[in-house]
Formats: structure tokens, sequence, C-alpha cells
């Protein structure tokens, strides 16, 4: 009995560790990698619990490595929005300007009366309240209110805002988007004192097509 009290309380310590240590980040999210990885830490600190043949040292082990491997696939994700978008996927723009976008449903392969439902749950019973309505990578469903909507009407939107550098790379598919290219995108960050792309941290075209520029600190 105080064996296994002794183990079942080492293991929960290893098991807050490593949960500590992959960051507040991983709990908030809880993207597709990280739900594995959270399942599998859960997996590998129960069977030491359930069998006292196993050498603790085998789950704190496992543990170790499952952190190791999040820690990486995080620095990954952080230095590659390729492989992020690989492992996590992209927002998906479902309803745009008033209007379903039937295309990324079917590519989300979600119902037109699952996004009813989800927008009800939402607060917005009919499509004509919801100017935007994003599905983030974490399965969240992010909702801008149309300017009618209620007493405290939302501006209208030309487009969403668009992130054209993101640490110190070019977002060409959100150039693209714009129906403009990297000259123009040169010439505006030199207009407001950026010259060389690396030293922006972010620049983002707003929705009123104002730009906003932060440079990364020296």
């Amino acid at each position: 009995m105080v064996i296994v009290l002794i183990r079942s309380i080492i293991l929960y310590l290893a098991v807050l560790i490593a949960l500590r240590v992959m960051g507040k980040g991983e709990i908030a999210e809880m993207n597709s990698y990280d739900l594995v990885i959270t399942l599998l830490i859960a997996e590998v600190a129960s069977l030491p619990m359930e069998d006292n043949s196993l050498p603790i040292i085998y789950g704190i082990a496992s543990i170790t490595g499952l952190v190791l491997m999040q820690t990486l696939i995080s620095y990954l994700c952080l230095k590659s929005r390729s492989f992020a978008a690989l492992l996590s996927g992209k927002p998906s723009v479902l309803i745009s300007k008033g209007k379903i976008n039937y295309k990324e449903l079917k590519k989300e392969r979600i119902s037109i009366d699952e996004l009813l439902e989800q927008l009800r749950i939402e607060g917005y019973f009919h499509i004509k309240d919801v100017q935007y309505a994003i599905l983030e990578t974490d399965g969240n469903l992010s909702v801008l209110p149309s300017s009618e909507y209620n007493s405290t009407p939302t501006k209208e939107f030309k487009h969403l805002p668009l992130v054209l550098v993101l640490d110190g790379k070019i977002i060409d598919e959100n150039l693209d988007m714009l129906a403009k290219d990297k000259n123009w995108l040169i010439s505006t960050l030199k207009s407001h004192n950026a010259d060389n792309i690396k030293d922006v941290l972010i620049c983002v075209l707003d929705e009123n097509d104002k730009i906003f520029i932060q440079k990364k600190q020296s």
C-alpha cells in the first residue's frame, strides 16, 4: 500500500513537471499533436501505477522522451510555418462577408447544420448576423458580428486583417490574396522605416488597408 502511494506521488510529480516544461500554451491550445502527447503521457504514467512489477524509472523515462519530442516539435513549429501547418492545419474562413464558404465546409467535413449549431452556441441565430466566422486550428470558432447585429455597430471589414511578414519571413499566400507582390511590400516597409524584412517581427495589413509594423528588438 505504501509503495503504491509513493509510486503514485512520484509519477504525479513527474507528469506535473512534464506539463510545466511543455508550457501553458500547450494546455491552452491543445492542437492535434498536443492532444496526442498529453494522452501518451497519461498512458505511460498509468502503467507503472497499475503494475508494481514495472520499474518506475521506465515511466519517468517515457515521460521524459515524450516531453523532449514535444519540445522539438514546438521548436520546429516556431521556426517553420510549413511544418506547423502540416501538423496543425490553418484557420479556415467558413463565413466570409455574410456568405457561407461551402468549399471550406466540405474541406473541413463540417455540415451546414453543424455550423449553424456552433453559431447558436456562440449567440448568433442567423447567418446575416455574422460578418466572418473562422474555424481556428484548435477547433474553436471565432465570430465577427455584422454591423447591424447589435446596438453597438461593428465596422464593416474590407477584408480580414492579413499578416504579410512574420518573424522576418514574407507570407506569400496572403500577398496573393491581396493581389500584391513583394516589390509592393518592400516599398511599403521602406516607407515605414523598415528597410530590411529580416528585422520585421510582424507586419499586418488591417481590415481598412492600414499597415501595422513591429520590428524585432535588438
